[in-house]
């Protein structure tokens, strides 16, 4: 589906126009934003007729997806983002093309894109408020497309502290699972971010007469925003690591305790076995078998042993 608004920064007047309309209104002075999601065949052949863009930006457009990539041409700049959003602890990424030329700005994408939506729900009001001329489309894009990957960065970060607030609980193998993709996830998040945050700073810094330089600043600033973005996507990566570290901590002091108790046990135990051996022997002259209390005189030098020994250890505080 193809969707055109046209905008006129003289009147702030916009109005949703047909594909057949966009050459007259370019004529006319006016502004014209297409978004392009999952369009036919037959929808990008038109809309790429009533374009003026060259086929390398057309074959860019079309092409595999690249994530932080940005292309200037005599006639257009392309640039390709990807929006990363995080639904039922499932990451999902969404690949948008964006190209700008004389009197248009296109959005292609052939998934549907949040930050998309929000924006068209969204920018009307600064376009009568704010706008001077299209780079505020730019500017509606990048605010929309920074506030998706806080938003996603943010349950990230909450996933990573479920996990963490999981370990004092009951918790199996299936954590390293968890853990392993959890970082998946982020990692992909960061490599996002960092794409974003070059085609930002190129696009703040580069002059072309397709980038409004009064928009220039405000695209400045974002990437730096997206700066740090990426420093706290870093500090989540950590607080994953530390998070694991955390857990190998508890299973080893865990198997430490048992180990503990086993040789806690084995200290007791290992005397009464000596006994146990000496008096199972069975030569015929053993003086203590003719005695009337050997019995309990053996069970007496046990029970012994073993009190002194578990007193012992309690004093040196080993149990």
């Amino acid at each position: 589906m193809i969707t055109i608004v046209e905008f006129d920064f003289a009147t702030k007047c916009d109005r949703e126009i047909g594909l057949a309309e966009v050459a007259a209104a370019r004529a006319a002075g006016r502004f014209c934003w297409l978004d392009a999601a999952a369009p036919t065949e037959a929808e990008i052949a038109d809309l790429f007729a009533a374009l003026p863009v060259n086929d390398d930006v057309r074959a860019e457009v079309l092409g595999p997806d690249r994530e932080g990539r940005i292309d200037v041409y005599d006639d257009a700049i392309h640039v390709s983002l990807t929006e990363v959003r995080v639904h039922e602890r499932e990451v999902q990424t969404a690949h948008v093309d964006i190209v700008v030329g004389a009197g248009c700005l296109l959005t292609f994408h052939r998934k549907e894109a949040e930050f998309l939506k929000r924006m068209r729900r969204t920018y009307r009001e600064d376009f009568v408020q704010f706008s001077r001329s299209h780079g505020f489309l730019l500017y509606e894009l990048g605010d929309h497309l920074l506030d998706q990957h806080r938003r996603a960065l943010q349950a990230a970060t909450g996933a990573v502290e479920d996990v963490q607030m999981r370990l004092f609980g009951a918790v199996d193998d299936g954590i390293f699972k968890e853990v392993a993709l959890l970082a998946s996830d982020l990692n992909s998040l960061r490599r996002v971010l960092l794409g974003t945050r070059e085609v930002l700073h190129e696009i703040a810094a580069r002059r072309s007469p397709f980038i409004p330089e009064s928009t220039q600043p405000f695209l400045d600033r974002m990437a730096g925003t997206t700066e740090r973005l990426v420093a706290d996507a870093n500090a989540a990566r950590e607080l994953l690591h530390e998070t694991l570290n955390l857990y190998l901590g508890m299973v080893s002091h865990k198997t430490n305790r048992i180990v503990n108790r086993l040789t806690i046990l084995s200290m007791v135990f290992l005397p009464l076995t000596f006994l146990c051996g000496v008096y199972g022997m069975n030569f015929e002259r053993m003086p203590e078998l003719a005695w009337p209390h050997g019995y309990a005189v053996f069970w007496f030098v046990a029970v012994a042993l073993a009190v002194t020994l578990l007193a012992v250890m309690r004093r040196a505080r080993w149990i």
